[in-house]
């Protein structure tokens, strides 16, 4: 198993959380408050020398049998794989706490044949969620956040072009995957009615990381911009991660289920456009197009329900 794990205790009983972009920025500060919950940490991320300093840096804060699973999760078959090896990790998930992502302003493609910002910021939380559900139900309260831009870009999504290669450059790039985000977490909320697991979206704020200097595509001038902009954001990963990090253990959250949110724990409107059924539909369908050969498996593992519930059905087993 290609894996890195800080030594010690940390038994099964006790809480198991995942957070996904945890080698840096506000993925990092979410590990570093749910280690000091006492909970154990799985980070998934790209650089293998980064996961291993946050392995040691949590089992200083907490020992237990933190780890770190290495995957690009631009790709739906290493976000498959890695699904595997954290279903192999642990019986069960308290908390799953999606932060890899990327800005671009520019299209790329995979080699899978996908939008890169699509893939990354979208397809793979989706097929993630889908594959971790069930650790997420076996969970006395199992929590998804989310960590995008809760409500804040407009409809932009083309199901006629969902790969973006007649798209236009632009912030509509990544925009477009966050209003995913925003469908998902609404269709996947209301899914999970009468269930264990609450699904909530968290736009942390704007955050003093690397995701300006990490972007994709922006101009020349921006970028030499960069350094004035990291001075004048004042908010540290730290401060962001209060929102995520109370959503995803805190006891005084539960009952959030289809709730968006702010810095500071602040409540932000579900759009109406996020609550779009026909909208969240084609996502939906499309989406499970994309990762059909990952899904294949999933029936009677006790995921998501195969369609919405309707008025006066009853709730799904918990």
């Amino acid at each position: 198993m290609d894996t890195t794990t800080g030594s010690g205790g940390g038994a099964e009983s006790g809480r198991t959380s995942l957070v996904t972009g945890g080698t840096g920025g506000i993925g990092r500060a979410v590990a570093m408050r749910l280690a000091r919950r006492g909970d154990r940490v799985i980070i998934v991320g790209r650089d293998r020398e980064r996961g291993e300093a946050v392995v040691a840096a949590l089992h200083a804060i907490h020992p237990a049998r933190h780890l770190f699973l290495p995957a690009d999760l631009s790709l739906l078959a290493d976000t498959d794989r890695v699904a595997t090896l954290i279903a192999a990790s642990t019986r069960r998930l308290d908390a799953a706490v999606f932060c890899a992502g990327v800005l671009s302003t520019i299209p790329e493609w995979t080699e899978e044949g996908l939008e890169r910002a699509l893939a990354l910021n979208y397809l793979s939380r989706f097929l993630l969620a889908r594959r971790l559900i069930p650790l997420l139900r076996a969970a006395p309260s199992g929590r998804l956040v989310l960590v995008a831009n809760a409500g804040r870009y407009k409809d932009s999504l083309d199901f006629d072009d969902l790969q973006h290669r007649r798209g236009r450059r632009g912030l509509a790039v990544s925009g477009r995957t966050q209003f995913a985000n925003d469908l998902l977490a609404v269709e996947l909320a209301e899914r999970l009615i009468g269930t264990r697991v609450e699904v909530t979206c968290v736009f942390p704020g704007v955050t003093r990381t690397e995701v300006f200097r990490n972007a994709v595509g922006l101009p020349r001038l921006v970028r030499l911009a960069v350094p004035l902009l990291q001075h004048l954001i004042r908010q540290t990963p730290e401060e962001a991660a209060e929102t995520p990090a109370y959503l995803a253990g805190d006891e005084r959250a539960t009952g959030t289920n289809g709730m968006f949110f702010g810095p500071r724990r602040k409540v932000i409107a579900v759009p109406e456009r996020a609550s779009n059924p026909e909208r969240r539909r084609l996502l939906w369908e499309a989406s499970e197009a994309l990762a059909a050969p990952y899904l294949a498996n999933l029936a009677g593992t006790g995921g998501v329900a195969a369609a919405r519930p309707s008025a006066g059905s009853p709730p799904a087993a918990a």
